[in-house]
């Protein structure tokens, strides 16, 4: 069994990844910034006759690294991140995720004999920001892959694969005309009252949304003094939806008739403009995803079931090109919410390398079952077809 050799020589190769993690937590990177840290990745995985490409897809912090090359069926990408919040660091877990990836391709470059397959590591970076998997996924990078994996982090329970929702963000700004507000008021005309209009007005549009959908926003601009008839207002919305199409196809062409209808009222004009580029909902595929729990059962890994969709992330968009699969692995038993300085904690400790080893066994637990019974890869393949044409 292929599956008992790689979880075996998991133990030669985490000292690496631990200290991996460790530098990464240490030296925190913003997105699209992760200069420091893509290199320490590509270094570790050239050590090991891992040869990388940088600057992948013309993304100067992204990589590809080729694992395995030979002439087989199959191909299989490991994707990894590595950029770090702002203010708080690693408290998405990107560093240990990270080290999860890149133990998992040092194992499997260990043991290229048994793996009937190529393999891919793939750097990705700016998760938390403007999300470069989506331009990868545009330039077809992902087009090739019979499956793409990667690990998150998590907490109390990990999760066989993450259930994620769809999620743009619109930037509004309305444009009116500036005026003394008490010497000649009927001269201007006030962008923060088309806002302030459309605000009421989205809040409206939310009490009938469909289960699932999630919408929130905050004012950037105001205006610069009372006395002072605002020209220009703006705000910035997030809008999400368990469903990538109701975003296209019933919130945007509402939220255009609400910025429209305000701007009509207050004798304004207005810009909408989505903010880089929207992550689609998660293109969950059950054949796999089961897989994945097999995994955790053998391994003792508690799980939880079937968690409901709770967050975003452009892993969303790839598994519209290929299947793809997002297992969260918890940290601890206890409940600590991501993006806080709590998790960084726990990152930057010693429960970060159990998780490190338990996110390389399910991602090469789950590889191997695959390979040794690649049928189910073919079923895989049908399900993710077959949900292509009903998206």
């Amino acid at each position: 069994m292929i599956n008992n050799k790689l979880i075996e020589s998991i133990r030669e190769y985490e000292e690496e990844a631990f200290l991996l993690n460790y530098d990464l937590a240490d030296n925190p990177e913003l997105p699209s910034k992760e200069y420091r840290s893509s290199k320490k990745i590509q270094e570790l995985l050239e050590k090991h006759n891992i040869k990388c490409e940088g600057n992948y897809c013309d993304l100067e912090t992204a990589f590809k690294g080729e694992v395995i090359n030979k002439d087989a069926k199959y191909n299989i990408g490991i994707l990894t991140e590595y950029d770090a919040l702002p203010g708080v660091g690693h408290g998405c877990g990107h560093s240990a995720s990270a080290a999860i990836s890149v133990l998992s391709a040092l194992v499997l470059k260990g043991n290229e004999n048994l793996i009937n397959a190529n393999v891919d590591i793939i750097g990705t970076p700016d998760e938390e920001d403007k999300g470069l998997k989506v331009p990868m996924v545009e330039r077809g990078v992902f087009d090739k892959y019979d499956f793409v994996i990667m690990a998150h982090l998590g907490s109390k329970y990990s999760i066989p694969n993450w259930r994620l929702i769809a999620f743009e963000t619109h930037e509004i700004e309305f444009i009116g005309k500036e005026s003394h507000t008490a010497a000649a008021p009927w001269d201007g005309r006030s962008a923060l009252d088309g806002l302030m209009l459309s605000i009421h007005a989205i809040d409206m549009m939310r009490k009938m949304m469909r289960p699932g959908v999630i919408i929130e926003g905050i004012i950037q601009e105001g205006g610069i003094s009372p006395n002072i008839i605002p020209g220009k207002a703006r705000a910035k919305y997030t809008f999400r939806s368990t469903d990538a199409s109701l975003l296209e196809k019933e919130i945007r062409p509402w939220l255009n008739n609400i910025l429209k209808g305000c701007a009509l009222a207050t004798e304004t004009t207005y810009k909408d403009k989505i903010f880089d580029y929207p992550f689609s909902d998660m293109n969950y595929n059950e054949t796999g995803s089961e897989v994945i729990k097999s995994v955790m059962k053998e391994n003792n890994i508690k799980f939880l079931d079937t968690p409901d969709a709770d967050g975003s992330s452009d892993i969303g968009n790839v598994s519209y090109r290929c299947p793809a699969f997002h297992p969260s692995i918890a940290i601890t038993d206890e409940w600590v919410p991501l993006h806080t300085s709590q998790m960084v904690d726990l990152v930057k400790s010693k429960k970060s390398e159990e998780a490190i080893v338990k996110g390389a066994t399910v991602i090469l637990g789950f590889i191997s079952k695959l390979l040794d019974n690649p049928e189910i890869i073919n079923k895989m393949n049908e399900e993710f077809k077959e949900s292509l044409k009903q998206s």
